[in-house]
């Protein structure tokens, strides 16, 4: 099969892509990645010459999952708490029936080998998971879907705390079990919807 470089380059990220949400991006090397597409090392190389450059490359395939996801929720759900409850839906999939970590997540847990480029990009990456949960969050505050637990609090400190407990919940389900992470984020949720709709 006639392979095209663009079509490599492609391949040689999704595959990546794949191996970064089950191992890490330590955990894998340009022969697992030589290995995996049957074409030599030295290829890898070409597309990629320093692992760092394939980390922004992984970075750009985080923001477009990330947003395709996004937009596939905000097109199905109907309203805020439908949008919150398809995020962890989602989640839980990928994390219990797919055995993976969210691409941000597993680029945090190998942060210190991260090249500073690298670490720049996880950030705008958080930023833009963090702007859309805020947004939703906002969406319910707005139509009476949530409430604020106090005066104080606002949609991006909401959201900033769902996606933390999210991922800390997923984190700790590993070895506790799927109900942990769907108790722990229906109580979460529960603090937020009014008392006519508990």
């Amino acid at each position: 099969m006639v392979r095209s470089a663009n079509n490599t380059r492609q391949q040689l990220v999704e595959i990546s892509a794949d191996l970064l949400c089950r191992r890490g991006f330590s955990g894998f090397s340009y022969q697992d990645l030589a290995n995996e597409l049957g074409i030599r090392k030295a290829s890898v190389h070409h597309h990629f010459p320093q692992k760092a450059d394939l980390g922004l490359a992984l970075c750009d395939w985080t923001e477009a999952w990330l947003l395709d996801g996004f937009q596939h929720f905000d097109r199905q759900a109907k309203g805020a708490v439908d949008k919150l409850n398809r995020y962890l839906r989602a989640a839980a999939k990928h994390a219990f029936n797919d055995d993976k970590q969210c691409p941000i997540s597993a680029l945090h847990s190998d942060l210190p080998v991260l090249s500073e480029a690298i670490q720049q990009r996880l950030k705008a990456l958080s930023e833009t998971e963090l702007s859309w949960v805020a947004a939703v969050f906002q969406q319910g505050l707005e139509n009476g879907e949530l409430q604020a637990p106090q005066p104080a609090t606002d949609a991006r400190e909401m959201a900033r705390l769902f996606i933390v407990a999210c991922k800390g919940a997923l984190f700790y389900a590993r070895l506790l079990g799927r109900e942990h992470f769907e108790q722990s984020m229906a109580l979460l949720l529960r603090q937020w919807l009014p008392q006519t709709h508990q």
